[in-house]
């Protein structure tokens, strides 16, 4: 059976996004996002998969660093609707909760439902949301309640007392699967890429111009902070294209003459849930 990687506990938000993207496979967790790419690249699991950004958050951080470096190749994305439930172990007196249990962001992302439902109860901070509904699912304590996904809460056999308790109903996390081959096919419509230019005036703009003159639509540019392994000025672009399309392959030949270094990251078909509205621009 295929295996896919997952970070954190079962019942996380990754763990979800695994099962969608790979519901046939065997889901195997991990507990840090350097373990998780060590296992794809070695072949210990066939893929991986990783939360690239959030809607409201932005790019996650570590899993940013990790592009730069990784052996691997995205192949695929999921756009998940991060939405919060509070979660018990079973039907429970809402007026008698007392502690709710959850990541520090589950609070942060639910602090409306809170401050007008439990104004008074006891936070309760754990690593992550799965981990907090596992622990109120088998404490039986009926005074117990976790802020988690619908997903974690079926997973552990927990009751939903309330769906949709987020501050937002747009909370999105954008998820890539990434594997040790690249995969091409006529219906990609997205590609994705890492540059370093010179670090002269104009550089990033010729680079970037190449891209416009060969009709090549960037849907998404953000830059690196300069490290040990981004000397130059070193940029990370989703491209509203697939790998085979000729002005893509045109305009990377072109490109070189601009550029020290790229390294392709991966073309892909795009989630049909992009959209403007939800911070995720279609190719």
């Amino acid at each position: 059976m295929t295996k896919i990687g997952y970070l954190g506990q079962p019942g996380s938000y990754s763990h979800q996004a695994a099962s969608r993207l790979r519901p046939e496979a065997e889901h195997v967790p991990y507990p840090s996002f350097e373990d998780l790419v060590a296992a794809a690249e070695s072949g210990e699991v066939t893929e991986a998969v990783l939360p690239l950004e959030n809607s409201e958050s932005g790019r996650i951080p570590d899993v940013h660093r990790l592009v730069v470096g990784m052996e691997l190749f995205i192949t695929g994305e999921l756009l998940l609707d991060v939405s919060h439930c509070l979660v018990t172990c079973g039907p429970t007196v809402e007026a008698e909760i007392h502690s709710i249990f959850s990541h520090p962001q589950g609070f942060l992302q639910s602090s409306h439902f809170l401050k007008d439902r439990f104004p008074e109860t006891t936070h309760k901070t754990r690593s992550d949301t799965a981990t907090a509904v596992r622990e109120v699912v088998e404490s039986g304590d009926r005074h117990l309640a976790a802020i988690g996904s619908e997903f974690a809460a079926q997973h552990y056999g927990g009751t939903v007392l309330h769906k949709g308790i987020s501050n937002r109903d747009d909370n999105i996390t954008r998820f890539v699967i990434v594997s040790r081959e690249a995969q091409t096919d006529p219906s990609h419509d997205m590609s994705s890429l890492i540059i370093q230019v010179g670090h002269e005036p104009g550089s990033l703009v010729k680079a970037l111009a190449v891209f416009g003159s060969h009709d090549v639509n960037i849907t998404k540019l953000e830059t690196y902070m300069i490290s040990e392994r981004t000397e130059l000025p070193t940029f990370y672009l989703d491209i509203g294209c697939g790998s085979e399309a000729e002005n893509l392959i045109a305009a990377m030949r072109e490109i070189e003459q601009h550029i020290s270094y790229s390294k392709f990251l991966g073309s892909y078909r795009s989630d049909p849930a992009r959209s403007g509205r939800n911070g995720f621009l279609k190719p």
